[in-house]
């Protein structure tokens, strides 16, 4: 396996990427909002219609591992199809570097709007 990891550097450079990313992100939320968990959490506000989604501080712990284990699943898959055809890794792990960039703007969003 490590040297799966060793052979594929860039794979397993936007995998650490997208893994810091996600746990940084998460760990900020809970950082920034563990003073709201007893309250409601607003999960998403639009401008035209105002807020749309509000949750709990476990919907968002919930997000927070989700993203983690899609990550670390997508390593996994990754480096397996890296073996077959390098082109197909390299797009699992630029599809799942955008993801975690999106949900790290999610956690930011979301910790700037509560």
């Amino acid at each position: 396996m490590i040297k799966k990891i060793k052979h594929h550097r860039l794979i397993s450079l936007f995998f650490l990427v997208s893994l810091v990313l996600v746990v940084g992100g998460f760990s900020w939320a809970i950082a920034a909002l563990t003073a709201a968990a007893s309250g409601p959490i607003i999960l998403h506000f639009n401008d035209m219609a105002g807020i749309t989604s509000v949750g709990g501080f476990g919907d968002l712990v919930l997000m927070g591992i989700l993203g983690i284990v899609i990550v670390v699943i997508d390593f996994f898959i990754a480096l397996g199809l890296a073996e077959r055809d390098g082109v197909l890794g390299k797009v699992v792990a630029t599809t799942t570097l955008i993801m975690a960039v999106l949900l790290f703007l999610a956690f930011a969003a979301i910790i700037k709007v509560n």
